[in-house]
């Protein structure tokens, strides 16, 4: 039944969907890291599900008098040599690991400081007057309609964020499945050998701790693929948000500008530098965007 439960999980992160488009194409590329670790996790799924159907087929011919459960688990006979313990210092458990991971995401500190502060937020939440607003809003659709090299950069912004929330619920409905399953072979194990003490049974209900503890692992990592994938999809949503309200303020306040009087050059050389400024903070936005994408595609990896 066990098996069964993980061989659906396995179809699941199978269909995971791999549309580049699904973050927007200026990070599309962090699918590639991300389907890496769908197809690695899909492989881990698979490797334990193998694993519990080989120890059942061994246990229906240790049942039925066909095999010795000794033999089973491999375990040597009475008196022969074991191999010595290397002296290493053990590994840690796949959940430790992880942890740290969900720590570093949730610290943001992968978060480049020009997205990290909430001054640029900060910026188009304050007050202002209905016509400025107006001229903001409108003023932008307008812009886009004309220069089409800007509306695809805002699409390439965009993404599908349904489909990147879609992800995100995949892996937290998959974390708690693969939970609830090592819970379920945990508690099968006690029920069925909790009251055998023979070496035989002690040595399988340690190499099935060893599935146990896989499981809480694949949970763990779904877990981190949760968050990382929220993440990302929330970083690019609000990057594309500022760069909104950048262009936005611009062009209002050149609709401002053009129903004045004649400037003279002075003033019209420092209003060409904030047409300028602005271009620049764009591009430092899409940057920091870009560099903090990198860097929390790098907390999933290993």
């Amino acid at each position: 039944m066990l098996r069964l439960r993980l061989g659906r999980i396995g179809e699941r992160v199978a269909r995971f969907e791999r549309d580049q488009a699904a973050f927007g194409r200026m990070c599309g590329w962090i699918l590639t890291g991300l389907g890496e670790r769908h197809v690695r996790h899909g492989h881990l799924v698979d490797y334990v599900e193998e694993t519990l159907a080989l120890f059942a087929t061994g246990l229906r011919r240790v049942a039925d008098g066909e095999q010795r459960l000794a033999d089973l688990i491999g375990m040597p006979e009475p008196g022969a040599a074991t191999p010595a313990a290397d002296g290493g210092e053990p590994a840690r458990p796949a959940t430790a690991i992880i942890e740290d991971v969900l720590d570093t995401v949730e610290q943001r500190e992968w978060v480049e400081p020009q997205l990290a502060e909430t001054a640029p937020v900060a910026e188009f939440a304050l007050p202002v007057d209905d016509g400025f607003a107006l001229l903001r809003a409108n003023g932008l659709d307008s812009l886009l309609d004309r220069v089409q090299p800007l509306r695809r950069m805002l699409d390439d912004l965009t993404g599908m964020p349904d489909v990147v929330a879609k992800q995100a619920e995949e892996w937290r409905e998959m974390a708690a499945e693969l939970q609830r399953i090592g819970a379920g072979l945990r508690r099968c194990l006690d029920d069925d050998f909790g009251d055998s003490d023979r070496a035989d049974v002690r040595a399988y209900l340690e190499i099935m701790a060893n599935n146990v503890e896989a499981l809480h692992g694949l949970a763990a990592i779904s877990t981190a693929m949760t968050v990382v994938t929220r993440a990302a999809g929330d970083l690019i949503l609000l990057t594309r948000d500022i760069v909104r309200g950048v262009l936005g303020d611009l062009v209002a306040r050149m609709v401002v500008w053009s129903g004045g009087p004649v400037m003279p050059l002075p003033v019209l050389a420092a209003r060409l530098g904030e047409v300028v400024a602005t271009t620049w903070r764009v591009d430092a936005y899409l940057t920091a965007l870009v560099t903090s994408i990198a860097n929390l595609s790098r907390s999933i990896d290993g």
